[in-house]
């Protein structure tokens, strides 16, 4: 049997600190021993990982080539270091983040995903971050509905919450798109008075952009639009039944609302804060 011997003393110190490294990371500070998890025994698909799948949607989210960022991954990556759960991110879409879940390879989907009633029958949903809001985007400072019954062509996205309702009120003169690159297309050309589309993706399109004005319809609600009305909610959908899991993220979630984390994410972003102002009861999206 052979003896292997240490050949100094720093040797054995750097042992010691070596095995006195934590699950959370480690440190070179060997007062450091333990990272404790504001909530206990979080199940997750993976041992003291958090899988994320996240959707490109900036500012909200992007994969960003294995970097994420956005306003969704800063408020999930708080919520992971304070239950200390490496954070492991995974790209994602609207058509198969739902799936992922289901299925059981993420825990969670980041993305302004809307909490509805038909999303509820394969997951669960957090506490809501911000509202999933309208936005007009124009050149004479239209702010609300009744500024678009003034106007000639206006356009959207088809599939949105909103166009049944706008389609009442505006009739012929509401276009509709696949996507919103051909919408704003049609706008940049001069085919549209108005550009009806997401607020915060409104925001990056047109940022810089001269003589342009982007408004959140929702701060000035017409009871004629529900998506207005009751804008919709974007929270996590996340593992149905886990709820170990949801507590954590709810509690992360309200203290960041609470303490104006969210607000100012959303405001750096160049977003209205108003954005933030989520109702105290979740707004869940009834089935159509």
């Amino acid at each position: 049997m052979k003896i292997y011997r240490l050949k100094s003393a720093g040797m054995l110190a750097a042992t010691v600190i070596t095995l006195g490294l934590t699950a959370c990371g480690g440190s070179s500070d060997a007062s450091t021993t333990a990272c404790t998890p504001k909530h206990s025994g979080i199940q997750t698909v993976a041992a003291g990982k958090l899988t994320v799948g996240v959707i490109d949607i900036p500012p909200f989210s992007s994969y960003n080539s294995g970097k994420p960022n956005g306003i969704d991954i800063a408020i999930v990556n708080k919520i992971a270091k304070d239950e200390c759960l490496e954070p492991a991110y995974q790209q994602a879409t609207y058509a198969d983040a739902v799936q992922s879940i289901a299925g059981g390879n993420i825990d969670l989907a980041v993305g302004t995903i809307d909490a509805t009633e038909k999303r509820l029958k394969a997951v669960d949903f957090s506490a809501s971050t911000y509202l999933d809001g309208m936005g007009i985007v124009s050149k004479t400072g239209a702010t609300t509905v009744a500024d678009l019954e003034k106007m000639g062509k206006v356009g959207t996205i088809d599939g949105y919450l909103w166009v049944e309702d706008l389609k009442k009120i505006l009739g012929d003169r509401l276009v509709t798109y696949p996507s919103s690159v051909e919408l704003k297309a049609d706008f940049d050309a001069g085919r549209l008075d108005a550009d009806i589309d997401a607020y915060g993706v409104q925001v990056l399109q047109f940022k810089g952009a001269a003589g342009v004005k982007v408004a959140l319809a929702n701060e000035k609600p017409d009871p004629r639009v529900g998506a207005i009305a009751h804008a919709p909610e974007a929270a996590f959908p996340m593992t149905k039944g886990n709820t170990s899991l949801r507590e954590a993220l709810d509690a992360g979630i309200t203290a960041q609302r609470t303490d104006g984390t969210i607000t100012k994410l959303l405001t750096e972003a160049g977003l209205s804060e108003g954005l933030g102002k989520v109702a105290s009861k979740q707004y869940v999206v009834p089935a159509s």
